[in-house]
């Protein structure tokens, strides 16, 4: 388990699908996430699970809050590079209700705690639909830099919409966390 002050990260389990399906398949949610595949059966989201459970190149975790256990959302670190030090990170938070309350920044921080300290990489980027300013609020308040833009990278409800690629580097994420180092 992952812990900091109002929430922890726990491995995702079989038991977790049909909360996040309930999430992938909630419209308003799905649009934070640049997710165009639904709906989501359960089906096909266990077997998601157990295809990716044993791959070492990927950590997929279940957001739950300290104070009740209960699961609001999920995150990961998927491609994970050992050789180069680099992964990336993945965040939704599927409970509405902690939308905008500091849930998300305090999640990416966690995922970026673990990325650095516990795998040890130099490098975390991430992918955000170029018009989620809340995502790359977060991603810029922990020092990420804005790589690049991919202009009509993918197809959501029969629109193509432009993707932003962040990445934070080890150094500027404990320069600008200097609680953290």
């Amino acid at each position: 388990m992952i812990n900091s002050k109002n929430i922890y990260l726990r491995p995702m389990e079989i038991a977790d699908v049909r909360i996040k399906v309930k999430w992938l398949n909630d419209e308003q949610v799905r649009k934070t996430l640049g997710f165009s595949d639904y709906p989501v059966s359960l089906l096909a989201t266990e077997a998601w699970l157990k295809k990716v459970a044993g791959d070492s190149k990927r950590k997929d975790f279940m957001l739950c809050l300290q104070e009740n256990d209960e699961p609001i959302g999920f995150c990961g670190i998927k491609n994970i590079d050992l050789v180069n030090l680099k992964a990336e990170s993945y965040l939704g938070i599927g409970n509405i209700d902690y939308w905008g309350k500091g849930i998300g920044l305090e999640t990416k921080k966690v995922l970026l705690d673990y990325s650095f300290n516990f795998l040890n990489l130099n490098k975390v980027y991430s992918y955000h639909q170029a018009d989620n300013e809340a995502m790359i609020k977060i991603n810029l308040k922990l020092g990420a830099q804005r790589e690049g833009l991919l202009r009509e990278e993918i197809r959501l409800e029969g629109e193509m919409k432009d993707m932003v690629l962040m990445s934070v580097l080890r150094k500027d994420y404990f320069d600008k966390n200097t609680t953290n180092s």
